[in-house]
């Protein structure tokens, strides 16, 4: 694998975790093979774990295959790259792990695949197996039948529950792409919307007649519809979406996630607080809803236009209930699980009435 000679300096702080992991893997390993008792087929393993960890690292420091900014960004290219490369190392090393390695490191494989995969899924039996074998034993003096079989149960573990998270990440990344589409897609229309209003604002008044007879209150004290009526009633809504979005972010549980969702939902607030505010004007002017029609001064356009704008977190809630959701779900990209996993149950005891045929 060929990298860059100047390798771009690490920011993120999802780069700096693969790194910090890379080092201790790295670490292991070189541990195990300074004893110098692998076989040839474990030194190939141990070359592979080297491989993958150093193609780990050069994706932190963009000196992977680096794709265009852009896309790099949309895809999550480096920071898939990283985590699946260092994931892939430390499955591999499992395989060449001494007995006393094999045991510390099955509790939290099991925990893991039990935390993203759950007791139900069949592919937690080999950690559950593990797991429960490992609390009859006394110590970690292991035999070679035993060794071989746990290395290869741990390393099976270890993938499929870093597979399980990585997919977790992979709706995470996609829910984070359609909500910052829908933001371009919203804030083009509407700047569309706001543009044509402002050359023509006799066309989409944002003026209110108390009575018949009385001049029109419009939103900047004009004596008919200005153009800027439809800024100022867009930069409150803008406003309003901004307050409940700091109140969403606030209520949102803290991630350390690569993927910027709640960064993402607060932008979309912004154009939807502007667009909230325009056609809950325009609702009222029609006398949509009943008992609510004309409002009397421009404060009161003004406040409602601001209204409107915070009013929006009501419609989208449940965009922020499924990135709660999602967020959850998905467990952090590092090595370590949030809490370890309950003891297995005891399996029952065969019936010594039963018999089995021949």
């Amino acid at each position: 694998m060929s990298v860059d000679a100047a390798p771009r300096p690490v920011r993120r702080i999802w780069a700096q975790a693969v790194q910090a992991d890379a080092a201790v893997l790295e670490a292991r390993l070189d541990a195990i093979t300074a004893e110098g008792a692998l076989s040839p087929a474990e030194e190939t393993v141990a070359l592979a774990v080297a491989d993958r960890l150093a193609a780990a690292r050069a994706a932190t420091t963009k000196s992977y295959p680096m794709p265009g900014r852009l896309s790099n960004w949309w895809r999550g290219t480096l920071v898939e790259a990283s985590f699946q490369n260092l994931h892939a190392a430390e499955a591999l090393l499992a395989t060449i792990y001494p007995p006393v390695a094999v045991w510390a490191e099955v509790p939290e494989a099991a925990a893991r695949a039990e935390n993203t995969l759950g007791r139900d899924d069949p592919r937690w039996a080999c950690a559950w197996e593990m797991y429960a074998e490992r609390a009859a034993l006394l110590d970690p003096g292991l035999d070679a039948t035993h060794l071989t079989r746990w290395r290869e149960c741990l390393r099976k573990t270890i993938e499929v529950g870093f597979s399980a998270a990585d997919l977790e990440h992979t709706r995470l990344r996609n829910f984070r792409n359609a909500v910052v589409g829908g933001t371009v897609v919203l804030s083009i229309l509407l700047l569309a919307f706001v543009g044509f209003v402002y050359a023509n604002p006799s066309d989409v008044s944002f003026c209110f007649a108390p009575d018949p007879g009385e001049p029109p209150v419009c939103p900047t004290n004009g004596d008919g519809p200005q153009r800027d009526d439809v800024l100022v009633i867009a930069l409150l809504g803008m406003l309003g979406g901004l307050l409940s979005g700091i109140v969403s972010i606030k209520n949102m549980l803290g991630t350390s996630i690569a993927y910027d969702v709640p960064q993402a939902l607060a932008w979309l607030k912004l154009p939807l607080g502007a667009l909230s505010a325009v056609g809950g004007l325009l609702v009222i002017r029609g006398q949509f809803i009943p008992g609510l029609s004309n409002l009397d001064t421009s404060d009161q356009i003004l406040a409602y236009a601001f209204a409107f704008g915070v009013a929006q977190q009501l419609l989208v809630g449940m965009i922020d209930k499924q990135a709660q959701d999602l967020l959850g779900a998905a467990p952090g990209k590092a090595s370590s699980v949030p809490r370890p996993p309950a003891p297995p149950p005891p399996r029952p005891e065969p019936s010594p009435t039963s018999s089995v045929r021949s």
